[in-house]
């Protein structure tokens, strides 16, 4: 991850912590394993308990995490796809721009808008993957 996208996490982290501490174990936790589900969705769910989901300046700071990570390592972005959970948002919600390849995909589910929610954008793309060796 290049020096940008990690100050952008890092300003991400310290506004979630400074704001809503009783996440912090649970981001760590995350961070520790990020493809065990378990820990993302009690993370998920201590966001919601704590009101995170109607933080716009968070919402903000997490969009500009993902829009430097996309910047500077887009195959970061490819190989988990995109995913979006049990959010709400007091105004609208736009999501656009997409580029996956081969792995991933998108997934939205239990989202509120209290405007319009838009994606658009979303390019996918099938890696061809080699051909088996013949057995002689």
């Amino acid at each position: 991850m290049s020096e940008v996208a990690k100050d952008a996490y890092q300003g991400l982290k310290s506004k979630l912590f400074g704001r809503y501490p009783v996440v912090e174990a649970e981001v760590l936790s995350v961070e520790s394993e990020p493809e065990e589900p378990l820990r993302q969705q009690l993370l998920a769910k201590q966001l919601d308990k704590a009101g995170a989901g109607d933080d716009a300046e968070l919402l903000a700071a997490a969009q500009t995490v993902l829009n430097k990570a996309a910047d500077h390592a887009p195959e970061a972005a490819v190989a988990v796809g995109f995913q979006l959970n049990r959010v709400t948002a007091g105004g609208d919600v736009e999501i656009s721009n997409i580029d996956l390849q081969g792995t991933g995909g998108v997934s939205v589910a239990d989202v509120a808008a209290g405007g319009d929610f838009k994606l658009s954008g979303v390019r996918s793309r099938l890696r061809s993957r080699p051909h088996p060796t013949q057995a002689r």
